[in-house]
């Protein structure tokens, strides 16, 4: 048994990614290296093989998906031992056929800028935006809406600002901020079409009678006026090109007017641990900018930074909280939601946090 198999071993796992062996062009039956130097682009789909034998540990695996980013990012595992073949993804493991002549796990990667593509984000939203939306009654939803809340609220919306939710989603977070100013009138856009629709029948529920949805891009906001106030929270870590989407953030506000940027922390304790044992995360985790990061981007256009905070607790309380919704009913959320509000805010200590927030004053 090979330690390293040919691309005609791998005929079946292939077959299973809808992908033809001849499309790796020349060479095509010879063994796949281990090594990100290596590594086979399929075709211009942007799909790319390595190997690695044995019965590799995912901390090993972690590290060679590390290796692989930004240039490319691990979508899917074919584990291949003696008793078969189990494709593993973010959604899940599955058998899918037969023992093949080797033993390893392959990972399936596939290039940066195809995986966070207009097409693959749209996509994307558009098939999760129910899910994105928050379930009232539901476990969990209290903390939630309180996320939203916390981001909409740092900015101190007063009443007749015109604010922009910069990537709105579900539109939780410029609805909280409208409310807070007395029903100011709201813009709001975000590249899937099902989000926006979700945003407006939201804004229509809370009784916003001034409300503006549009599909776009950060890259390229699809509103050419200027807002006193503009929220982006959790936008930029989907995007492909993060020095355009910079550009057009800041094209958004007005002189002299407030900008709320919020985002996950990839330097928080639980966000580091999980890219250290986990073989497969979120595209965005992996794009996530620190605070520092985001802030000196701004800056460069700018703007001035007036305060940071951290609000989302880091590990062990988002597992805790997905343990109590999937297994206890959300009994523990109560408790959990009021540790979250006690910690939320400016603290030296970042890392703590999986999530942080900053509010700056434009030029």
């Amino acid at each position: 048994m090979s330690s390293q198999p040919s691309l005609s071993q791998l005929a079946p796992l292939l077959a299973d990614l809808g992908v033809a062996s001849e499309r790796l062009g020349a060479g095509g039956d010879s063994a796949l290296s281990a090594e990100a130097s290596a590594l086979r682009a399929i075709g211009r789909d942007g799909w790319a093989l390595s190997f690695h034998a044995g019965s590799p540990a995912r901390e090993a695996l972690a590290r060679a998906r590390n290796e692989l980013w930004p240039a490319l990012h691990v979508v899917a595992l074919y584990h291949c031992d003696a008793s078969g073949v189990r494709r593993e993804t973010l959604q899940g493991s599955t058998r899918i056929g037969e023992p093949l002549a080797c033993t390893g796990t392959l990972l399936v990667a596939r290039r940066r800028e195809e995986v966070l593509s207009p097409s693959a984000t749209v996509a994307k939203f558009d098939q999760n935006a129910g899910g994105w939306n928050g379930e009232p009654g539901k476990p969990g939803y209290a903390h939630f809406r309180w996320i939203r809340r916390y981001v909409g609220l740092y900015a101190t919306p007063r009443p007749g600002a015109r604010i922009l939710d910069f990537g709105c989603g579900a539109g939780w977070v410029g609805i909280e901020a409208s409310l807070a100013a007395g029903g100011a009138p709201l813009a709001a856009f975000d590249p899937s079409p099902e989000m926006v629709r979700n945003a407006e029948a939201n804004a229509r529920a809370q009784g916003l009678q001034q409300f503006v949805g549009r599909v776009g891009f950060g890259e390229s906001p699809p509103f050419d006026e200027r807002f006193g106030l503009v929220i982006s929270s959790g936008v930029v870590s989907f995007s492909p090109d993060q020095a355009r989407w910079f550009d057009g953030l800041a094209r958004c506000v007005e002189p002299g007017g407030t900008l709320v940027i919020g985002d996950l922390n990839p330097r928080s304790r639980g966000m580091q641990q999980r890219r250290s044992t986990r073989p497969l995360l979120p595209a965005r985790e992996l794009n996530a900018l620190t605070a520092d990061e985001a802030r000196t981007e701004l800056e460069r256009r700018g703007f001035r930074h007036e305060a940071t905070a951290g609000y989302q607790l880091t590990r062990p309380v988002p597992q805790l909280a997905h343990w109590s919704d999937t297994r206890l009913g959300g009994a523990l959320s109560p408790l959990l939601l009021a540790w979250n509000r006690l910690r939320a805010g400016p603290t030296q200590d970042l890392a703590a946090f999986d999530s942080w927030v900053m509010r700056l004053r434009a030029p």
